[in-house]
Protein backbone atom coordinates (compact mmCIF):
# COMPACT_ATOMS: atom_id res chain seq x y z
CA UNK A 1 0.00 0.00 0.00
CA UNK A 2 1.50 3.37 -0.95
CA UNK A 3 2.27 5.77 1.85
CA UNK A 4 -0.27 8.58 2.12
CA UNK A 5 1.08 12.11 1.77
CA UNK A 6 0.08 15.03 3.95
CA UNK A 7 -1.55 17.42 3.87
CA UNK A 8 -4.31 15.58 2.03
CA UNK A 9 -6.30 17.22 -0.74
CA UNK A 10 -9.15 19.43 0.55
CA UNK A 11 -12.67 18.04 0.35
CA UNK A 12 -15.56 19.99 -1.19
CA UNK A 13 -15.91 22.08 1.99
CA UNK A 14 -12.17 22.91 1.99
CA UNK A 15 -11.21 20.62 4.90
CA UNK A 16 -8.14 18.39 4.82
CA UNK A 17 -5.97 16.33 7.16
CA UNK A 18 -2.72 18.18 7.89
CA UNK A 19 -0.88 15.11 9.21
CA UNK A 20 -1.21 11.41 9.90
CA UNK A 21 -1.82 12.26 13.57
CA UNK A 22 -4.68 14.59 12.64
CA UNK A 23 -6.19 11.92 10.43
CA UNK A 24 -5.89 9.33 13.22
CA UNK A 25 -7.69 11.72 15.61
CA UNK A 26 -10.12 12.91 12.89
CA UNK A 27 -9.01 16.54 13.24
CA UNK A 28 -9.75 18.35 9.99
CA UNK A 29 -8.08 21.62 9.01
CA UNK A 30 -9.32 24.43 6.78
CA UNK A 31 -7.24 27.38 5.55
CA UNK A 32 -8.70 30.67 4.43
CA UNK A 33 -7.24 33.10 1.87
CA UNK A 34 -6.55 35.67 4.64
CA UNK A 35 -4.17 33.21 6.38
CA UNK A 36 -6.60 32.21 9.09
CA UNK A 37 -7.09 28.52 9.87
CA UNK A 38 -9.51 26.39 11.81
CA UNK A 39 -9.43 22.81 13.03
CA UNK A 40 -12.67 20.89 13.37
CA UNK A 41 -13.07 17.77 15.50
CA UNK A 42 -15.70 15.65 17.19
CA UNK A 43 -15.79 15.27 20.96
CA UNK A 44 -16.71 12.00 22.67
CA UNK A 45 -20.26 13.22 23.30
CA UNK A 46 -20.78 13.86 19.58
CA UNK A 47 -20.41 17.66 19.75
CA UNK A 48 -18.46 19.43 17.01
CA UNK A 49 -15.62 21.65 18.21
CA UNK A 50 -14.03 24.30 16.03
CA UNK A 51 -10.66 25.73 17.05
CA UNK A 52 -9.51 28.91 15.35
CA UNK A 53 -6.15 30.57 14.91
CA UNK A 54 -6.08 33.50 17.32
CA UNK A 55 -5.19 37.14 16.62
CA UNK A 56 -3.38 39.65 18.84
CA UNK A 57 -6.58 41.09 20.28
CA UNK A 58 -7.46 37.62 21.57
CA UNK A 59 -4.38 37.73 23.81
CA UNK A 60 -5.68 40.94 25.38
CA UNK A 61 -9.09 39.33 25.99
CA UNK A 62 -7.41 36.31 27.59
CA UNK A 63 -5.22 38.49 29.78
CA UNK A 64 -8.27 40.39 31.09
CA UNK A 65 -10.10 37.14 31.84
CA UNK A 66 -7.11 35.68 33.72
CA UNK A 67 -6.61 38.88 35.72
CA UNK A 68 -10.28 38.77 36.72
CA UNK A 69 -10.01 35.15 37.83
CA UNK A 70 -6.48 34.37 39.08
CA UNK A 71 -7.28 30.70 39.74
CA UNK A 72 -7.71 30.13 35.98
CA UNK A 73 -4.75 29.00 33.91
CA UNK A 74 -3.78 30.95 30.80
CA UNK A 75 -3.99 27.99 28.40
CA UNK A 76 -7.56 27.04 29.31
CA UNK A 77 -8.77 30.62 29.19
CA UNK A 78 -7.03 31.24 25.86
CA UNK A 79 -8.42 27.99 24.47
CA UNK A 80 -11.93 29.08 25.52
CA UNK A 81 -11.44 32.18 23.37
CA UNK A 82 -10.34 30.06 20.39
CA UNK A 83 -12.98 27.28 20.55
CA UNK A 84 -16.67 26.96 19.85
CA UNK A 85 -18.66 23.83 20.71
CA UNK A 86 -21.62 23.22 18.40
CA UNK A 87 -21.30 26.87 17.35
CA UNK A 88 -21.36 28.29 20.90
CA UNK A 89 -18.66 29.94 22.99
CA UNK A 90 -18.19 28.27 26.36
CA UNK A 91 -16.64 29.73 29.54
CA UNK A 92 -13.24 28.39 30.69
CA UNK A 93 -14.93 26.42 33.47
CA UNK A 94 -16.74 24.33 30.87
CA UNK A 95 -13.44 22.93 29.57
CA UNK A 96 -12.31 22.02 33.09
CA UNK A 97 -15.57 20.79 34.60
CA UNK A 98 -17.68 19.40 31.74
CA UNK A 99 -15.20 17.80 29.34
CA UNK A 100 -13.53 14.46 29.78
CA UNK A 101 -9.75 14.68 29.85
CA UNK A 102 -9.46 12.94 26.45
CA UNK A 103 -11.61 15.67 24.87
CA UNK A 104 -9.73 18.43 26.72
CA UNK A 105 -6.42 16.98 25.52
CA UNK A 106 -7.62 16.72 21.92
CA UNK A 107 -8.72 20.36 22.00
CA UNK A 108 -5.53 21.62 23.65
CA UNK A 109 -3.44 19.85 21.00
CA UNK A 110 -5.44 21.36 18.10
CA UNK A 111 -5.34 24.78 19.81
CA UNK A 112 -1.58 24.50 20.35
CA UNK A 113 -0.84 23.47 16.77
CA UNK A 114 -2.78 26.42 15.37
CA UNK A 115 -1.49 29.01 17.80
CA UNK A 116 2.01 28.01 18.90
CA UNK A 117 3.71 26.42 15.90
Amino acid sequence: MPKKSFPTEPDDAGFFFASQEDQDQEIRTKRYPNGSEIKELKLSGGQTAVVRKLRGRDFVETKKMVQGSPQMDFETVNMSVAVTIDGEKKPPEYYLDDLFQADYSKLIIAYGILNFQ
